[in-house]
């Protein structure tokens, strides 16, 4: 894909004589990138994380992957996570239609839990626009919400404790 690079000043200016509504602060620029390079995502990271460094708790960040294959081989189903401030955030599940409603899902998301619990992680987040029962169902519970994200949907945020509770036996 090609990427595209556009100077912002010209979005600010309607009509000559019209100030920016957002002025820029004296030498410098503004580009928009509609398919921002890998190198600038990766330097942007490193910055964040150098700020967090210095006013929160270190940054460490540990991506990972489920992936289940079927007899032949082929991917039936993956989930992808992070954890990171002893909370891991589900970041994408899939399941073959023909692995739906067999417990694929629910087996992926125990691994990735027990995962998060081996290394420390005492919580668990995600977002979702159509799986919201599904996770509810595995204890996961709605703490935010999104209307028309995507458009005549609604995106969920749902969180779920993954300590034991103390109160049952």
């Amino acid at each position: 894909m090609g990427q595209k690079r556009h100077t912002l000043q010209a979005y600010h200016r309607t009509a000559p004589g019209v100030e920016p509504r957002v002025p820029l602060p004296d030498g410098l620029t503004l580009a928009l990138e509609t398919d921002p390079p890998a190198a600038f995502r990766a330097t942007l990271a490193e910055r964040i994380h150098a700020f967090h460094a210095q006013t929160v708790t270190p940054w460490r960040a540990d991506r990972f992957g489920l992936r289940m294959t079927d007899a032949a081989g082929g991917l039936a189903a993956g989930l992808i996570g992070v954890t990171a401030w002893d909370w891991l955030f589900v970041e994408a599940v899939w399941v073959d239609a023909a692995q739906r409603g067999r417990g694929t899902g629910r087996a992926l998301m125990a691994a990735a839990e027990e995962h998060a619990r081996g290394r420390g992680c005492h919580a668990a987040w995600l977002d979702t626009f159509q799986a919201r029962e599904f996770y509810e169902a595995l204890g996961y519970e709605v703490f935010g919400s999104l209307a028309d994200y995507p458009p005549g949907q609604t995106r969920w945020f749902l969180r779920k404790n993954l300590r034991p509770d103390p109160r049952s036996g």
